[in-house]
């Protein structure tokens, strides 16, 4: 039997240097480039990544120093797009939410972002945020496992809500989440070893997961079509499913190893628009996909540093083409895939500014191809906008 891959921890600088093997490199953040006269997001001239960073090694570049960085990131911030122009932008960014004060101040979402959250005295703010989703009617749920709630951002109503806090349902490490088309809002608790589901006015309206029937649960996903729920168990080895309608057990998926179909620490969860799920593998360093029965399909990704390759996948989402989206915690960005599990772009650097990221985690892409994903380090959630190759951000 072949050994388990492990846990690998490196040490990487945040900054315009890496050092790999004894070397010291200069390194700059810089968006793929992508094929002129082409519709779909295909890459070319990809150089390799730099290890736990998500940054390009810099050759002819010159480095961006850490002040004109800055200035770069506030005047760019509304219109930022990958890949640069000349070539048609695919990714644009949106905005990033922080908390309670996101809707409160004129500006407040750019003051938020470009000073930083510790520059502002939020009482109720993200402080490690790690899943993510949005429901139909545009509210975003974010789970955070330091503050130990559920925020529930409404940008239409332009306030902060919150789930699980008091009663019944009362959360204690919430990691999952995901919203059915009912409204009902899924959350693992990590600690508590249950999934709950809250009505649309925040009531606990279902609790998942009978005694030593789950260990670790962690990401969540919905499949609207069949109205099921997958859970992975990290510490089971294996995706499980129930009945979002009643909670009702259907089958587990999976089992530890390195085989297609088994599993090493799944994390996280997404299913597509023809009820295909797909698995964050992480310590396997693979996306594995299933069909709705539960049977294998393919598996997407292997380790390494380079384009294409992931080293500690977290947060996986698909979007309306069949783009595969994959959050990577060591690269500090988040990689796009044909259906194929071709490497088409990444987007992003180890950072604080918009578009940078410290250790991403959960990842979600609604119906409008937006890419909502979960910035532990930089207590925030980031909002990017997938566009067509003839669209051109305002």
């Amino acid at each position: 039997m072949r050994e388990l891959p492990q846990p690998t921890w490196l040490d990487g600088s945040e900054a315009v240097s890496l050092r790999c093997d004894g070397r010291q490199l200069a390194v700059r953040p810089v968006p793929h480039v992508l094929r002129k006269g082409r519709d779909d997001m295909n890459a070319r001239n990809v150089p390799s990544m730099a290890l736990m960073a998500g940054l390009i090694l810099a050759s002819s570049h010159v480095g961006v120093g850490a002040s004109d960085k800055k200035k770069a990131s506030a005047a760019a911030a509304p219109t930022l797009v990958w890949p640069l122009p000349p070539d048609p932008p695919r990714i644009r960014f949106v905005t990033a939410y922080y908390g309670i004060n996101d809707f409160k101040k004129k500006n407040g979402r750019w003051k938020s972002m470009l000073l930083g959250p510790d520059q502002e005295q939020h009482v109720d703010r993200l402080m490690k945020p790690y899943g993510v989703a949005a429901a139909r009617d545009g509210r975003v749920f974010v789970t955070d496992t330091a503050a130990r709630r559920v925020f529930v951002f409404d940008p239409k109503a332009r306030s902060v809500g919150f789930i699980g806090e008091n009663g019944a349902g009362k959360i204690s490490k919430p990691v999952g989440v995901a919203v059915d088309d009912s409204g009902t809002a899924f959350v693992a608790d990590a600690t508590l070893k249950r999934v709950f589901g809250y009505a649309p006015d925040g009531q606990l309206a279902i609790a998942i997961g009978h005694e030593g029937e789950l260990q670790n649960p962690s990401g969540l996903a919905i499949d609207r079509q069949r109205r099921q729920l997958y859970v992975a168990d990290a510490k089971k080895h294996q995706v499980l499913c129930y009945s979002a309608a009643d909670g009702r057990f259907i089958r587990a998926i999976g089992k530890r190893g390195v085989e297609h179909g088994e599993f090493n620490f799944p994390t996280n969860l997404t299913v597509d628009r023809e009820g295909r799920l797909y698995v964050a593998d992480t310590l396997n360093f693979r996306i594995q996909v299933f069909d709705a029965a539960g049977t294998f399909v393919k598996s997407i990704g292997s380790q390494g540093d380079g384009p294409g390759h992931l080293n500690r996948a977290k947060g996986v989402g698909v979007d309306s083409e069949g783009h595969i989206y994959v959050a990577d915690t060591s690269f500090n960005n988040f990689q796009i895939f044909d259906a194929d599990g071709q490497i088409l772009l990444f987007v992003g650097a180890t950072g604080t500014g918009p578009g940078e990221f410290l250790l991403p985690a959960g990842l979600f892409v609604d119906d409008e191809d937006r890419i909502y994903i979960a910035d532990q380090g930089n207590a925030r959630v980031q909002v990017f906008q997938r566009v067509s190759a003839d669209v051109r951000p305002k």
